[in-house]
């Protein structure tokens, strides 16, 4: 089972819970876990396996369609392949897709599976299925969050999901993390018609001593929540010199934006991968033209 590269939650919650979920009802299959771990410990290590183990198997893709954001190529070497994901963006992997853009999760696919075939969900898997539909939901908060999200929440917390466990694993941060929010909250800037947005080099991250996605994925909505900021961006520079650009947005949908400079996602929370900083001023004229034009 594969996810996409810097995986979320969302990723890592659909690699363990569809793992631990076939093991429950087709205990004669053996599943791995294969790419990143990120920045992560709640869940296990990957598995490590030899390319040998991908002849004549099955590889489901989980939160991810596009084949270059796949953690771990070897997916190629695979017999069949299977896509599920909730993202907008169309699959260029050959096998079958099973999509669902309108849900909030990869997670909520799964637990929609689980309840339809009437599957053996043990706690543990309830667990990494729930926290993948909790955080990828803005905790219930964004706009796709439905009552079906909510019924699944429910699904699995009767299945003994241990919510308590994830969110204080969640919210507990260390103090270099503390420091690395108030930097953003006094030096964030905006464009003439309010897009927020921060400009991170590679420095920032052994300033604070934290990761690279820690400061990409995991600050850009210390900028949410603002009154009169109706879109934020967070652009970060990664290792190899390219710029991890990390959009969203309260109302206006943006991910056409994220998609015209080859990414994707949803609606109000997407991103893309830029060559350089030149590229971060023209992903900001297009958000503020877009915030102009809906104004």
């Amino acid at each position: 089972i594969h996810s996409h590269i810097q995986p979320d939650y969302d990723a890592l919650g659909s690699q363990h819970g569809l793992k631990r979920l076939i093991h429950a009802n087709f205990p004669d299959k053996t599943v791995y876990v294969v790419g990143e771990r990120g920045d992560d410990t709640f869940f296990p290590s990957p598995d490590e396996v030899v390319d040998t183990v991908f002849e004549g198997a099955l590889a489901i893709i989980v939160d991810v369609a596009r084949r270059e954001r796949v953690s771990d190529q070897r997916f190629e070497l695979a017999a069949e392949r299977v896509v599920i994901d909730h993202h907008k963006n169309p699959s260029d992997i050959a096998g079958t897709f099973l999509h669902r853009p309108d849900w909030i999760a990869t997670c909520q696919i799964l637990v929609d599976l689980a309840m339809q075939k009437e599957l053996r969900v043990d706690a543990e898997t309830a667990t990494a299925l729930f926290a993948g539909l909790v955080t990828d939901s803005g905790r219930f908060r964004y706009r796709q969050t439905e009552a079906r999200t909510f019924r699944a929440a429910a699904y699995l917390l009767e299945h003994g999901a241990r919510m308590q466990d994830f969110f204080d694993y969640l919210y507990g941060e260390d103090l270099n993390k503390i420091k690395l929010k108030g930097y953003f909250i006094n030096h964030f800037r905006t464009t003439p018609n309010n897009v927020a947005y921060m400009k991170n080099d590679r420095h920032l991250k052994e300033h604070f001593q934290v990761s690279t996605f820690t400061i990409s994925r995991g600050m850009v909505n210390q900028m949410a929540g603002i009154n009169g900021i109706p879109i934020w961006a967070n652009f970060t520079e990664d290792d190899d010199g390219s710029i991890l650009c990390e959009l969203r947005s309260k109302r206006i949908p943006i991910v056409d934006i994220a998609k015209s400079y080859g990414g994707g996602g949803h609606d109000l929370a997407c991103g893309c991968t830029l060559d350089d900083w030149t590229q971060t001023d023209a992903v900001l004229k297009d958000l503020d033209e877009l915030v102009e034009r809906n104004n």
